[in-house]
C-alpha cells in the first residue's frame, strides 16, 4: 500500500501527514527549520542541568552554616549568658560571629 492510500483511508488530509522526502535533497533553509527545534531545546535542557549542577555547592555551604548557627545558639543558651533572658540577638550574633570564624 502506498503512503497516498494510506492517507486516503484514514481520512487524513495531505497537511496532516509528513512526507520524508524520499529522493528529494532538502534546502539548507528547509535542514535549519527542521532541526532548530530539536537543537534548541537540547540546548535548553543541557542549560537547566548545568544550572542545577552548579547550586549544588552553595546549597551545601549554606546548609552547613544554618547548621553551625543552630548548634551554636543551642549552645550558647546552655550557658545562660549574664543580661539574656533567653534566646536573643546576642546569642545570634555570637553564633554568626563563630561560624564565620570571626
Amino acid at each position: 500500500m502506498r503512503l497516498d492510500e494510506i492517507v486516503s483511508q484514514a481520512g487524513l488530509s495531505d497537511s496532516v501527514v509528513m512526507s520524508n522526502h524520499d529522493g528529494q535533497k532538502l534546502t539548507p533553509r528547509e535542514m535549519v527549520r527542521a532541526h532548530a527545534y530539536p537543537v534548541l531545546a537540547a540546548i535548553s535542557t543541557l542549560s537547566l542541568v548545568a544550572i542545577a549542577v552548579l547550586q549544588v555547592p552553595g546549597a551545601v555551604k549554606v546548609h552547613r552554616y544554618n547548621l553551625c548557627i543552630d548548634e551554636q545558639v543551642r549552645l550558647r543558651q546552655a550557658t545562660n549568658l549574664i543580661g539574656q533572658d533567653g534566646p536573643g540577638k546576642l546569642i545570634y550574633l555570637k553564633a554568626v560571629k563563630h561560624c564565620e570564624g570571626l
